[in-house]
Protein backbone atom coordinates (compact mmCIF):
# COMPACT_ATOMS: atom_id res chain seq x y z
CA UNK A 1 0.00 0.00 0.00
CA UNK A 2 1.20 3.47 -0.88
CA UNK A 3 0.22 6.55 1.09
CA UNK A 4 -0.38 9.76 -0.85
CA UNK A 5 -2.01 13.05 -0.07
CA UNK A 6 -5.67 13.17 -1.14
CA UNK A 7 -6.19 13.88 -4.88
CA UNK A 8 -2.48 13.57 -5.69
CA UNK A 9 -2.52 10.13 -7.38
CA UNK A 10 -2.29 11.59 -10.90
CA UNK A 11 0.59 13.99 -10.25
CA UNK A 12 3.61 13.30 -12.45
CA UNK A 13 5.85 12.47 -9.47
CA UNK A 14 3.45 9.63 -8.54
CA UNK A 15 3.17 8.06 -12.02
CA UNK A 16 5.37 5.40 -13.58
CA UNK A 17 5.61 5.55 -17.38
CA UNK A 18 5.02 2.36 -19.33
CA UNK A 19 4.65 1.26 -22.95
CA UNK A 20 1.27 -0.27 -23.72
CA UNK A 21 1.69 -0.80 -27.47
CA UNK A 22 4.60 -0.98 -29.85
CA UNK A 23 6.97 -2.56 -27.34
CA UNK A 24 7.52 -5.73 -29.39
CA UNK A 25 5.91 -9.13 -29.53
CA UNK A 26 6.68 -12.81 -29.18
CA UNK A 27 4.84 -15.66 -30.90
CA UNK A 28 4.46 -18.90 -28.94
CA UNK A 29 2.95 -22.34 -29.39
CA UNK A 30 1.16 -23.92 -26.48
CA UNK A 31 -1.43 -26.55 -25.70
CA UNK A 32 -3.91 -27.15 -22.91
CA UNK A 33 -6.36 -29.69 -21.64
CA UNK A 34 -8.87 -29.99 -18.82
CA UNK A 35 -6.10 -31.28 -16.53
CA UNK A 36 -3.41 -28.68 -17.22
CA UNK A 37 -1.12 -27.02 -19.71
CA UNK A 38 1.60 -28.45 -21.90
CA UNK A 39 4.91 -27.11 -23.13
CA UNK A 40 5.41 -23.52 -24.19
CA UNK A 41 7.47 -23.20 -27.38
CA UNK A 42 8.84 -19.78 -28.40
CA UNK A 43 8.79 -19.20 -32.16
CA UNK A 44 11.59 -17.26 -33.84
CA UNK A 45 10.80 -15.71 -37.21
CA UNK A 46 7.81 -16.43 -39.39
CA UNK A 47 5.77 -19.55 -38.78
CA UNK A 48 5.12 -21.76 -41.81
CA UNK A 49 3.57 -25.23 -42.09
CA UNK A 50 6.97 -26.94 -41.86
CA UNK A 51 7.92 -25.10 -38.67
CA UNK A 52 4.48 -25.87 -37.22
CA UNK A 53 4.91 -29.56 -38.01
CA UNK A 54 8.33 -29.54 -36.35
CA UNK A 55 6.88 -27.86 -33.24
CA UNK A 56 4.17 -30.56 -33.03
CA UNK A 57 6.74 -33.34 -33.42
CA UNK A 58 8.87 -31.84 -30.63
CA UNK A 59 6.16 -30.87 -28.17
CA UNK A 60 2.81 -32.62 -28.61
CA UNK A 61 3.66 -36.07 -27.23
CA UNK A 62 5.82 -34.61 -24.45
CA UNK A 63 3.01 -32.25 -23.48
CA UNK A 64 0.44 -35.06 -23.40
CA UNK A 65 2.81 -37.10 -21.24
CA UNK A 66 3.42 -34.13 -18.92
CA UNK A 67 -0.34 -33.66 -18.47
CA UNK A 68 -0.87 -37.38 -17.87
CA UNK A 69 -3.23 -37.84 -20.82
CA UNK A 70 -0.97 -39.95 -23.02
CA UNK A 71 -2.10 -42.01 -25.00
CA UNK A 72 -5.71 -40.75 -24.83
CA UNK A 73 -5.68 -37.28 -26.31
CA UNK A 74 -7.01 -35.58 -29.40
CA UNK A 75 -5.50 -32.58 -31.15
CA UNK A 76 -7.91 -29.79 -32.07
CA UNK A 77 -6.72 -26.87 -34.17
CA UNK A 78 -8.40 -23.85 -35.69
CA UNK A 79 -8.79 -23.34 -39.44
CA UNK A 80 -5.52 -21.44 -39.85
CA UNK A 81 -4.09 -22.45 -43.27
CA UNK A 82 -0.77 -23.64 -41.79
CA UNK A 83 -2.65 -26.01 -39.49
CA UNK A 84 -4.81 -27.41 -42.30
CA UNK A 85 -1.82 -27.96 -44.59
CA UNK A 86 -0.09 -30.20 -42.06
CA UNK A 87 -2.38 -33.21 -42.29
CA UNK A 88 -2.80 -32.88 -46.06
CA UNK A 89 0.85 -32.42 -47.06
CA UNK A 90 2.92 -34.10 -44.38
CA UNK A 91 1.02 -37.28 -43.60
CA UNK A 92 0.77 -36.30 -39.91
CA UNK A 93 -2.50 -37.56 -38.53
CA UNK A 94 -3.19 -37.35 -34.82
CA UNK A 95 -5.33 -40.25 -33.68
CA UNK A 96 -6.78 -41.26 -30.38
CA UNK A 97 -6.36 -44.92 -29.42
CA UNK A 98 -9.65 -46.71 -28.74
Amino acid sequence: MVWRKPNSELEMKNLTPSVKHGGGSQMVWSCMSAVGVGNLHFIDGMLDKYMHLDILKQNLKLSAEKMGILPHYKLYQDNEPKHNAISADSGLYITVPK
